[in-house]
């Protein structure tokens, strides 16, 4: 016997799909199925996917969706990148919903880019979403993504600490001499990054360029600070500091501690703390000006009311 609001509960918890074997398991018979595809109420999306309202335009529910048209598929690749909000990946609004499946005989439906793995890939929950984790997502972005926008995207994630460094190199290590795509790729991109992606000077260069020709307030340079520590750039009446950050991947993860203890002796003076690396200065110039003008904007609204 049909339960509606057992049937209400599926559709808010898979983004408003769900699978016609579900469809049958919470008491519709097929004819009820048909009727109210027929009526207009409902939307087949594919022969194994119903839509309980209007189609899914969203990334999780067309996510959702895809997974279901694949019986034990996984949200793989892009579709994946853009669940877990990968910085620097190019998504195409409306682009086909990429899932995974061991399923060498599985056909993928209108919509639906199907991978077919001969492994099962590590996966998570996300969102009520089977989808591959951070660094399968990497790994298989690798085999797919032209090399410069692999290289935003894995810069990016790990200036913003996404992910360990441990885990990708251990999924590289994981793959050796079974000939899967992505591979040559991740260890050309692990072995440049075992090294700085530039001198500190250089990386100073390029930053105060584009900041001063964007109209950026000029910083004082290599300034010592009252608590014995010299700066790379100092806004004094804003008491923000900026830090230039050209060391590799592997000596950034191992100083993250030290990094933080000097950040936070510096907030003990009053004093805020931005790091500038080379990931942001070659991929997200533009944005990391913005963001810093921002700050000091509104360091200076801070500054200017309080009375001390």
């Amino acid at each position: 016997m049909l339960n509606e609001a057992v049937l209400r509960r599926l559709a808010a918890k898979q983004h408003g799909v769900a699978s016609r074997t579900q469809l049958l398991q919470v008491g519709l018979t097929p004819r009820m199925v048909r009727h109210r595809i027929a009526s207009g109420r409902w939307v087949a999306l594919g022969r194994n996917v119903v839509a309980l309202g209007p189609v899914p335009t969203d990334t999780l529910g067309r996510a959702h969706a895809g997974s279901l048209a694949v019986p034990g598929a996984t949200v793989s690749h892009r579709t994946a990148g853009h669940l877990h909000d990968l910085p620097g990946l190019r998504i195409s609004a409306g682009g086909p919903v990429d899932v995974s499946t061991t399923d060498l005989n599985a056909a993928g439906p209108a919509g639906v880019r199907l991978f077919r793995r001969r492994r099962r890939v590590r996966s998570q929950y996300l969102d009520g979403v089977t989808v591959t984790t951070v660094p399968q997502t990497l790994f298989d972005l690798a085999a797919v993504l032209p090399a410069g926008e692999l290289d935003r995207v894995v810069d990016l994630s790990f200036a913003q600490r996404r992910l360990p460094l441990a885990a990708l190199e251990q999924m590289v290590d994981d793959q050796a001499g079974r000939g899967i795509r992505g591979t040559p790729a991740l260890r050309r991109i692990l072995s440049e990054r075992r090294t700085g992606g530039g001198s500190e000077s250089e990386l100073e260069r390029l930053f105060l360029e584009r900041w001063a020709a964007s109209g950026g307030l000029p910083p004082r340079q290599q300034v010592r600070m009252p608590w014995d520590v010299r700066v790379d750039h100092l806004w004094a009446d804003e008491m923000v500091i900026g830090e230039n950050d050209s060391r590799s991947w592997h000596t950034r993860e191992r100083d993250f501690e030290s990094d933080r203890l000097r950040d936070a002796e510096a907030a003990s003076f009053g004093y805020l703390t931005v790091r500038i690396t080379w990931g942001q200065v070659k991929y997200d110039l533009e944005e990391t000006l913005v963001r810093l003008a921002k700050i000091l904007r509104v360091r200076a609204g801070t500054a200017s009311r309080d009375p001390t």
